[in-house]
């Protein structure tokens, strides 16, 4: 016995300082940092766990500053290896009010070499040089831009056949020709064409258009499994904006809509119902009109043609008296009564009610 004993303890390595934990644990643990910083330092301090956090801080990048931005497009774009391991990145450069040609010519090298990216996020300013992505070769899940409606983003969503989200936030129309009075308040007063062919987006199931018009809208929509919208409505096309929601292959389960109508609390409710009575989820924000107390109990009839809505917000700028928390709840348990399957209702005070135990609960209460 005092042999095997010996003669195992010659074979026992010496034990490693660190911790043998598994690389996804590691991975998970370092994701909770907060602070890129902390991160930073961790990829300059620990060896054992540098590659580990190289991957995490490359994986999300946002970039705001200028000098912040120049360093790290310089980094991807001269190092792939670094590059392959980004998987978001979103440039945010609203207030960068002069860039550089050079600058940007840096961040299309940069995206260049990021060909496994599937999240891509660009807001900079409306005079900034136009984006050509055409020499990128990654295929996106998500994709968010604020550029204009033109042939060059109809080529580069035409190659992006996995896409399942998409947020447009720039506008077809010229800014100096906007109408932007209380009657025709409208972004887009005069649409350039804009045509996706037939078998474009195939998977694109999320659509947000933030200043598109129902022409825009249409040729995204068509023939094309969007379930999850979010639109403006303008006071002249109201109509055709509500009937294209119709032209998706699959039905609209969610919708947000931001109106520019002032006549709109008058029937929006009942247009919608109309065309979607099987939304689950419908987030109103009425820009230019009131919502009395009157008004919130007349759209009873409204919500009785909804078979499935769960979650509803009707939400308004202004409020002609204010209406108290008693009377939220009173028009809540009225809502509810109207249309059975609602399990979340905000008012234009701002107020979550939820039920509990047949009861509408304010959240503050809780």
């Amino acid at each position: 016995m005092q042999h095997l004993i010996e003669g195992s303890s010659q074979t026992v390595l010496p034990s490693s300082p660190y911790p043998t934990l598994p690389i996804e644990i590691l991975d998970s643990v370092l994701r909770c940092v907060q602070s890129r910083d902390d991160i930073r330092n961790v990829t300059i301090s620990n060896k054992h766990l540098s590659a580990v956090a190289v991957r995490v801080l490359y994986h999300t990048i946002r970039l705001e500053k200028p000098m912040e931005s120049v360093k790290c497009l310089r980094i991807l774009s001269q190092n792939t290896r670094l590059a392959l391991l980004v998987r978001s990145l979103d440039i945010h450069w609203p207030f960068i009010y002069y860039p550089t040609r050079n600058m940007y010519t840096l961040a299309i090298r940069a995206l260049c070499n990021t060909t496994l990216l599937n999240t891509l996020s660009i807001d900079g300013p409306t005079d900034f040089h136009p984006w050509d992505l055409s020499e990128c070769s990654f295929q996106l899940k998500k994709f968010s831009a604020s550029f204009p409606y033109d042939d060059s983003l109809i080529r580069f969503l035409e190659a992006q056949p996995s896409l399942l989200d998409l947020t447009l936030r720039g506008f077809n129309s010229d800014p100096a020709k906007f109408s932007l009075n209380l009657s025709t308040f409208n972004l887009n007063p005069n649409p350039t064409p804009f045509s996706l062919s037939p078998g474009a987006l195939p998977r694109l199931s999320r659509l947000r258009a933030i200043h598109a018009g129902p022409d825009i809208i249409a040729s995204i929509l068509e023939g094309r499994p969007v379930t999850q919208v979010s639109m403006p409505l303008y006071a002249d096309c109201v109509y055709r904006s509500l009937h294209v929601l119709n032209m998706s292959s699959e039905p609209i389960e969610r919708l947000n809509i931001i109106s520019f109508d002032p006549n709109a609390p008058v029937y929006l409710l009942d247009e919608i119902a109309s065309r979607l009575p099987n939304l689950e989820a419908l987030h109103i924000v009425i820009l230019l009109a009131q919502c009395s107390e009157a008004l919130l109990e007349a759209l009873v009839p409204a919500l009785k043609k909804f078979k499935a809505l769960q979650y509803l917000t009707y939400m308004s700028a202004t409020s002609s008296d204010d209406v108290s928390q008693d009377d939220e709840q009173k028009i809540a348990a009225m809502w509810h009564k109207s249309c059975p399957t609602l399990k979340t209702i905000i008012l234009p005070m701002g107020k979550v009610w939820f039920i509990d135990n047949s009861k509408w609960m304010c959240l503050e209460e809780s």
